[in-house]
């Protein structure tokens, strides 16, 4: 994905399962640049008073998404977008669409973010492959948080479709397909497929969707009853959402891997487990999380050890 774009990938719950303004950097091919080994980057033209809106309607998007603050982002974004309008920038435009629907989905408004992501795939003679593949690979994941998993998958086979290789949508999408079919029942098929999505995403260098798809391999291999592979998993998913610094995610490792202690009968593990996930929800100020953890934390705690 380009990078102005600000979508942070979702993680799936345990136990249920852009570019804005153009970088102005000219790629160097051709047998002079092999014969040189290296080429030098024209310096790039100097923005003009619509570009230097849409940089700092960005910025202002970015931190307050960092911040929390979504309806300070959303009306950054909504600001972004008329700007691009005003000079036709369908490039700018496409991405202002891409965060809103990031912002109107994370406030839980699916409808919201569905128009703005339509604008996108209905109108692929303005905008590129590039913006319509992440615009498709968001109503996959859309329609996945709104329990319709056909429409998700046809979306998300149209997302691959338009992406051209290497395709870095393609470990979201593999999640996304492995997700679903370990909510079908099928743990050895979203075993493979969350495998194969690993592996994508750590030749890509995404070491967030890397770490979804261990989490989800783990969580696999937990229904199959190969605890020990589970916990190996689950401990990796874990590291790289700590080296990442991504508090929702580090909580759910924490509660897979207690889940997956319960299973293979090690009740002590797993209480310690989920107080560690709870420390960190209450941290991060996860309501939702707080609640769900002290519950699982009062069943763990009436298991008698072995």
């Amino acid at each position: 994905m380009r990078q102005p774009c600000v979508m942070p990938p979702r993680p799936e719950r345990c136990g249920a399962a852009g570019a804005g303004r153009r970088a102005g950097l000219w790629a160097c091919s051709g047998l002079l640049g092999l014969l040189l080994g290296a080429c030098s980057t024209p310096p790039a033209p100097p923005l003009n008073p619509v570009q230097l809106q849409l940089q700092a309607r960005n910025q202002n998007g970015v931190r307050a998404w960092q911040r929390g603050d979504l309806p300070a982002a959303l009306g950054s974004y909504r600001e972004a977008l008329t700007a691009a309008q005003s000079v036709e920038d369908f490039d700018a435009a496409g991405t202002a669409l891409l965060n809103l629907a990031a912002v109107h989905g994370r406030l839980g408004q699916a409808d919201a973010a569905q128009a703005r992501l339509d604008l996108i795939v209905n109108a692929p003679q303005r905008y590129s492959l590039a913006l319509q593949a992440q615009a498709a690979a968001r109503k996959a994941l859309l329609f996945l948080d709104q329990a319709d998993p056909a429409s998700a998958l046809r979306w998300a086979d149209r997302a691959e479709t338009n992406c051209a290789e290497p395709c870095a949508l393609a470990p979201a999408m593999a999640n996304l397909r492995a997700y679903l079919a370990l909510r079908q029942g099928d743990a050895r098929r979203a075993a493979d497929l969350a495998t194969r999505a690993a592996r994508l995403a750590a030749g890509a260098g995404l070491g967030a969707e890397q770490a979804n798809g261990l989490r989800l391999a783990g969580r696999a291999e937990t229904r199959l009853g190969n605890t020990g592979a589970a916990a190996a998993l689950l401990a990796q998913a874990l590291q790289l959402d700590s080296e990442l610094g991504l508090p929702e995610r580090i909580a759910l490792d924490l509660q897979c891997s207690a889940e997956n202690e319960e299973r293979r009968g090690q009740p002590a593990m797993a209480r310690d487990f989920y107080e560690r996930a709870l420390v960190v929800a209450q941290a991060a100020g996860d309501s939702v999380t707080v609640q769900t953890l002290r519950t699982r934390l009062a069943t763990a705690a009436a298991i008698p050890p072995p």
